[in-house]
């Protein structure tokens, strides 16, 4: 049966998928950034504003807002509760693994496919961020459907309906974290040309039909965004992008070596064995048949990666995330070691490869789950709840995770916005006052406006309780307190 072929990769993304969603149920947020994410969306489904994101009441565009649209979809179908917030990377991940299957099955063989797959699901950067309420997996997905659909048209030709995919992949990158998509797109369609020597490895990137679509989509809700804050178009490319990759104004610098070790930490234990097995079965049979998944599509693969490693050792913000749509084609690679290696116990080793990962995860497990609760918000929600509820306001501190379980978005004392880790709303704090859009009060403000029945602080100030209130929760980052009796 034609199907047939399906079946053990199908089975490998049905297991990927059960771990990723037993990883969204099972951890609570974590902020800032899976709290953060999670409650823009939230926001932007409370306010029905599909333009503009906004946290804390405040536009919030430092990313653009694909991931917001889908998180939104999910937290109103589901509620606010961890799962909804992550079920869009959940559904990247079992789709970018499905797309790499096709191409794999329909560019070599069963087992060839199940060893890429697999590869890339065990990745413990990949398993981990299945379940984790951030841009990359998606990203990942739109990626992968660029090199894929590449080698396609590489390999048989170029084809309108597979190049409208690829330009539908790229404006939804760009709707999810903006120009880096592109530069994947160029950079890695770049880098495989060069390594295939063709220069039709760039054609598809001249097909005007996409480039128009590409505008209609994501050009469409930049012009949108932009015509209620002129200053967008600025904090994109010059501060959010240029910026990033020329300066160290985000804090983000690197040694020279990470990437090489997050590609290495990222795909552990197959990124050290594969090299070795690919070294000693070209040492045992140098003239051995045709490269298993095809030449053109290693080659399109090793583009994808070199770009990655040369456009993120040269960019001054770095951070692990970043290497994540990397895995998929690094994973092609070491399939194709795998496949040609016929050394002894080859099958047993495989195997030890993929346990490696669900072994961390099941071992690791109760220090994961402290680590992640010290950092989650989700204590302070509960304490809240447990409290009697109201009104929460923070003072010179955040839990963006804490407004989203609570579903209600609490009062923020602080005049630096500093605490919502928004570097637009930081860096255009003035514009947005004079246009009446800052939320956070000032303290010498707050007595009139004060109707908050829940305080919280930095568990760093050594101030005592408030007269008349007794506190409720204390963590490694909050103290909160509760006023006896409601005004």
């Amino acid at each position: 049966m034609a199907s047939r072929p399906w079946l053990p990769v199908s089975a490998v993304i049905a297991l990927t998928l059960a771990t990723s969603l037993w990883l969204a149920t099972d951890y609570p947020l974590i902020d800032p950034d899976e709290g953060r994410n999670a409650e823009v969306a939230r926001e932007m489904m409370e306010r029905r504003d599909a333009i503009v994101p906004h946290l804390a009441g405040m536009p919030y565009l430092d990313k653009p807002p694909a991931l917001f649209w889908a998180a939104g979809v999910a937290i109103g179908a589901l509620g606010a509760t961890p799962l909804a917030a992550r079920l869009p990377a959940v559904l990247a991940a079992s789709l970018t693994l499905l797309v790499l299957g096709r191409l794999a099955l329909r560019e070599a063989d069963p087992p060839f496919a199940v060893r890429a797959v697999a590869l890339t699901a065990a990745s413990p950067l990949f398993a981990v961020i299945s379940a984790y309420v951030i841009f990359d997996m998606p990203l990942t997905l739109c990626v992968t459907v660029v090199w894929t659909g590449l080698v396609r048209e590489m390999s048989r030709g170029a084809s309108d309906r597979r190049r409208a995919v690829m330009y539908l992949a790229l404006s939804l990158g760009v709707l999810i974290k903006g120009p880096v998509m592109l530069a994947w797109a160029v950079g890695g369609s770049l880098g495989a040309a060069l390594l295939l020597r063709r220069a039709d490895a760039l054609r598809w990137l001249a097909w005007w039909p996409g480039w128009l679509a590409f505008l209609a989509l994501a050009g469409g809700w930049f012009a949108l965004a932009t015509a209620r804050h002129p200053e967008y178009p600025r904090y994109a490319f010059l501060e959010e992008s240029l910026e990033r990759l020329t300066s160290g104004s985000f804090r983000r610098e690197q040694p020279w070596w990470f990437v090489p070790a997050v590609l290495a930490g990222g795909a552990l234990p197959w990124s050290l064995a594969s090299p070795w097995v690919a070294l000693w079965r070209r040492g045992r049979d140098p003239d051995a048949g045709p490269t298993p998944g095809g030449a053109i599509a290693a080659r399109v693969a090793l583009g994808f990666v070199l770009f990655a490693a040369i456009f993120f050792t040269i960019s001054r913000s770095k951070l692990v995330t970043y290497l994540l749509p990397a895995l998929p084609p690094l994973a092609w690679l070491a399939a194709a070691a795998w496949t040609r290696y016929r050394g002894p116990a080859r099958r047993g080793a495989f195997v030890a490869m993929l346990l490696f990962t669900p072994l961390v995860l099941v071992v690791g497990r109760p220090a994961l789950l402290d680590y992640a609760r010290s950092q989650s918000g989700a204590g302070l929600a509960q304490a809240v709840v447990a409290a009697g509820g109201g009104p929460v306001r923070f003072e010179a501190c955040y839990s963006p995770g804490t407004d989203y379980l609570l579903g209600r978005r609490g009062t923020l004392v602080d005049v630096s916005g500093a605490e919502t880790t928004s570097n637009y709303q930081l860096r255009y704090r003035d514009a947005l006052i004079a246009r009446g859009l800052w939320i956070p009060v000032a303290a010498v403000d707050l007595a009139a406006a004060d109707t908050a029945t829940v305080v919280v602080r930095s568990a760093k100030r050594d101030d005592p309780a408030p007269d008349g209130w007794r506190e409720i929760h204390r963590d490694v980052r909050f103290v909160a307190y509760r006023r006896h009796a409601a005004r």
